[in-house]
């Protein structure tokens, strides 16, 4: 049956009624392709409670399912990440991409990362760290973001100006991380190019260098010379 499922056109996947009729290990097997789109509720949470059936309790999933779970995340509870652990950088990388969970699976999902990635902290972080975490980083707070490092969060910024639905404060704090000489330097001396790569950022960086950003764009040299 997954070798048929696999063929189905991204417009054809399968509706409620026949997932229904696919057995647990099936989903399991196909669940890298089934989870690539986007799904109705009902849809995710049967494949959820499937997996969790298939193999007895949320916490005896692997990692690499866990991994590859995708849009049906959007049908794991914030209680359930109780028994999730997030000390694999795959596992990470799969809840921080943009599925639109609500505010309380992402801060369920930032409580496990606190208590099992390793010894790692804010000022820790690399570009690949902070590459995994993406959304999950909206359920910080703003002075542990502002604990990251300038460097990394440089390296991130592509990734980090196009967060989804992030938190103000959470924004302020990498608008305070743009502006320092290890990241972007004053916004006196920023390109086109700067701007649209720190994204959203741009609009909540600290009142003064927001300011001279405003001059920076209006002077009549702000061309593509510049950049």
């Amino acid at each position: 049956m997954c070798p048929d499922i696999i063929e189905l056109p991204e417009d054809q996947q399968l509706n409620i009624d026949e997932l229904q009729t696919v057995p647990p290990n099936e989903l399991v097997d196909c669940l890298s392709h089934l989870a690539r789109y986007e799904m109705a509720i009902d849809e995710a949470e049967f494949i959820w409670h499937s997996i969790v059936q298939f193999f007895n309790g949320i916490i005896n999933i692997p990692e690499k399912v866990l991994g590859e779970l995708k849009f049906v995340s959007i049908a794991v509870l914030p209680e359930d990440y109780n028994n999730i652990v997030m000390g694999n950088v795959d596992v990470i990388s799969n809840f921080g991409f943009h599925y639109g969970l609500s505010d309380e699976q992402l801060d369920a999902i930032a409580a496990r990362v606190w208590e099992d990635f390793g010894s790692k902290q804010p000022e820790d972080y690399t570009f690949y760290d902070l590459a995994a975490l993406r959304q999950i980083l909206c359920a910080y707070n703003r002075s542990d973001i502002e604990r990251i490092h300038p460097k990394a969060y440089k390296e991130a910024a592509g990734i980090i100006g196009n967060l989804k639905n992030c938190n103000t404060n959470v924004l302020r704090g990498f608008g305070k991380l743009a502006i320092q000489e290890d990241a972007f330097g004053s916004p006196a001396f920023w390109t086109n190019a700067t701007v649209q790569l720190v994204g959203a950022v741009v609009d909540y960086l600290p009142d003064e260098a927001g300011n001279i950003l405003k001059i920076r764009l209006n002077d009549n040299f702000w061309d593509d010379a510049n950049i």
